[in-house]
């Protein structure tokens, strides 16, 4: 866990002091060092011991002046022992720093010393940080071994361990393949022994050959006994619970079930849960993809795709664990592909399963859909000795001939992700028939690609520039480059609305190259004049995940002889966390030219400090809809002075838009924002001519 965690993650203080002052002076120290906090004061030992003990702070510090450490601190240290404890002294302080770490203080630091406090706090944080990713990765670890564990058992392969030729363990496909009970029965066997003489001396040669350094082998074998197996070995080098040992995967020959089986006997496995080989699992995406299209071309009736969720999956992990959830999961998708008869089903993921089914119209297939729904409702059954009643969520369409089945699925994920989100669980959706056709929309995109081409040919895009102004008395000039088109009559286009088209046919990469070309030659121009300017210019998706991009953009960059300071490229966030990897490497290939960074419409998505973590950005501009009301609010006020103090805590310069009025400008420069932008100031214009000299 990198030590900057702490500089990006707001951290719980608790400060045990009597004296409020005294206490917001230290918490105040903690932020001019970086450290963002969220602050609570007490001098209630009790308080403070149940604040610990339920996981309310991060760390705590305590000052001399509190008494009755002596009782309290072993009674923390048992609830919270992994929470750090600092205590502040005073010069003629009684604490002496062996009394002070016998009662589980965590470090004892002079109360006048800020530095020392401030590394004291980061250290701490870091340990804190280290033992929740220890934590995370324990559990991750244990979770792993359960899934591992579950389709081990689950396997159709015989599959079993050996350690110096002895059996350690085996599934149940491998028991009963060879006849045995239960895995202590096996357990100690030697696999020599169930194997015929003429097997054994070839299962000889084949650990020969592991020995002498081979990673995988395999064999056709025999074993020994009244009912001989015919099938094939497989032996590779892996571990058992930590356990250096070799597996072994069996694959039996079924064309000999009829010299193994007495006549009249059935070849099934007398368990159906035992072979447990629904048909869609072996079907997978790709063979239900083709399974669909086969039966939606030999049927008359319109081809529709349901996509079903089990409800409430992660509260039945947490009550069932994972093995139980998924037995859970595998008896509802029995029952589910019975239900489906004849149309093709398959297991998405472990709680979620896609069927196509034939219907003469949207309400059949709804109806098709709801019988399934109150099927599976219906179902009663026990796991773990606790009654079981699974709930189905249902998302369905019809499928389009020009999106065909595996677009529509995405479609109808997307539906039943909203529907999740939205708590309509138990209930079955087929999504209406949309207002304006596909082929009217394509048309459209069409008529706007178009546009776009002639737009860039004949060079009729056109460039608006917005001035940022500094609040912190930066004297340079910095406009932000906005792009705008028109239409055959002249009238302004959305952005939007082209620029999503252009993404969406991978065509908004030329477009911002023209913007880059443009805007640097505008730029070089002004600045021949003896002016000081910068331009942030916004680039889309399509150029952040081009692998060329970046190497043409230096070359026109040295073309135009400018400062690799003097333009600085802007990313949104959603397109920065849809293509986090990209967009960081990206932002890194800046750094490598000595060019910034910046991102843009921050603090849209739930986390947006954890996608900042990620990438290496100078400039942080803040979405518009952050400061819509904060005149007159304090909560979103106090909630905009907290990012801007924890961006600039992180080293991110602030940029904020959209300001429309006085009130808000001054509410930015008391919250400390490096740079503000809006209609207030200036409105895009076609040439950079703000002034920026003028006394605001």
């Amino acid at each position: 866990m990198s030590a900057q965690l702490s500089q990006h993650v707001t951290t719980r203080l608790l400060i045990a002091e009597k004296s409020e002052n005294s206490a917001y002076a230290l918490d105040s120290t903690l932020r001019d060092a970086g450290i963002a906090t969220k602050l609570t004061i007490s001098d209630d030992l009790a308080h403070i011991a149940q604040q610990v003990s339920d996981g309310h702070c991060d760390i705590v510090l305590l000052t001399d002046k509190i008494d009755g450490l002596e009782q309290i601190l072993p009674r923390i240290r048992e609830q919270a022992p992994r929470t750090p404890i600092l205590l502040l002294t005073q010069e003629q302080s009684s604490w002496t720093i062996p009394a002070a770490l016998k009662i589980g203080i965590t470090d004892v630091i002079p109360a006048s010393d800020a530095e020392h406090l401030a590394l004291a706090v980061k250290r701490e944080l870091e340990h804190v940080c280290q033992q929740e990713h220890f934590a995370q990765v324990r559990r991750a670890l244990k979770e792993a071994e359960q899934r591992c564990q579950l389709l081990l058992q689950g396997s159709k392969a015989a599959i079993a361990y050996i350690h110096e030729g002895m059996h350690i363990h085996a599934n149940e496909g491998y028991l009963e393949l060879f006849g045995y009970n239960d895995v202590d029965e096996l357990s100690g066997e030697s696999l020599i022994d169930i194997l015929a003489a003429e097997s054994a001396a070839e299962l000889k040669v084949q650990l020969k050959a592991i020995r002498n350094g081979a990673n995988e082998t395999n064999f056709n074998f025999v074993s020994n006994g009244d009912k001989p197996v015919h099938g094939n070995m497989t032996l590779a080098n892996a571990q058992y619970e930590g356990e250096q040992c070799l597996q072994i995967t069996v694959r039996q020959e079924h064309n000999n079930a009829s010299t193994t089986t007495p006549p009249g006997e059935s070849t099934e496995p007398a368990d159906s849960e035992a072979q447990d080989t629904p048909r869609s699992d072996a079907l997978e995406l790709p063979g239900f993809v083709k399974a669909a299209e086969s039966l939606f071309t030999n049927d008359t009736d319109n081809p529709y795709l349901l996509i079903c969720a089990l409800d409430n999956y992660t509260e039945l992990q947490a009550a069932y664990g994972l093995v139980g959830a998924e037995v859970i999961c595998r008896k509802v998708w029995h029952h589910l592909i019975e239900l489906a008869d004849v149309f093709p089903a398959t297991r998405l993921n472990n709680n979620q399963f896609a069927l196509a089914i034939t219907a003469a119209n949207r309400d059949v297939a709804g109806q098709t859909g709801e019988r399934i729904r109150k099927a599976i409702s219906e179902m009663i059954f026990e796991v773990q000795d606790k009654t079981v009643r699974p709930t189905l969520t249902i998302a369905g369409d019809e499928v389009d001939e020009q999106a065909g089945i595996s677009k529509t699925l995405d479609i109808i994920y997307q539906d039943l992700l909203e529907m999740l989100s939205g708590s309509q669980a138990n209930v079955t959706k087929i999504k209406a028939p949309v207002e304006m056709s596909a082929t009217s929309e394509n048309d459209d995109a069409r008529v706007i690609l178009r546009q776009i081409t002639d737009a860039i040919e004949n060079k009729a895009f056109m460039l608006l520039f917005q001035p940022i102004i500094s609040l912190r008395g930066d004297s340079d000039e910095h406009y932000e480059v906005f792009l705008r088109m028109t239409d055959s009559n002249g009238a302004q286009i959305q952005p939007g609305r082209f620029l999503q088209t252009a993404i969406d046919n991978n065509v908004a990469g030329k477009i911002d190259r023209w913007v880059i070309l443009q805007s640097i030659k505008m730029l070089s121009v002004h600045r021949a004049k003896g002016h000081a300017t910068r331009l942030t210019i916004n680039l889309t998706a399509n150029s952040v995940t081009d692998s060329e991009f970046l190497q043409w953009l230096g070359v026109a960059i040295k073309a135009a002889r400018l400062p690799s300071d003097a333009v600085i490229f802007q990313v949104t966030e959603k397109d920065a966390t849809t293509y986090l990897r990209q967009t960081r490497e990206f932002v890194e290939g800046l750094r490598n030219m000595h060019c910034r960074a910046s991102l843009s419409r921050f603090g849209l998505i739930e986390d947006p400090f954890e996608t900042l973590r990620h990438l290496p950005v100078d400039m942080v501009k803040l979405d518009g809809s952050c400061i819509e009301g904060i005149d007159d609010d304090k909560e979103r006020s106090d909630k905009l002075i907290e990012d801007i103090k924890k961006l600039q805590g992180s080293g991110k310069l602030t940029v904020v838009p959209m300001v429309e009025n006085a009130n808000v400008l001054s509410t930015l420069w008391q919250a400390g924002a490096n740079y503000i932008q809006g209609h207030y100031l200036q409105e895009p214009t076609t040439n950079m001519d703000y002034d920026f000299n003028t006394e605001e």
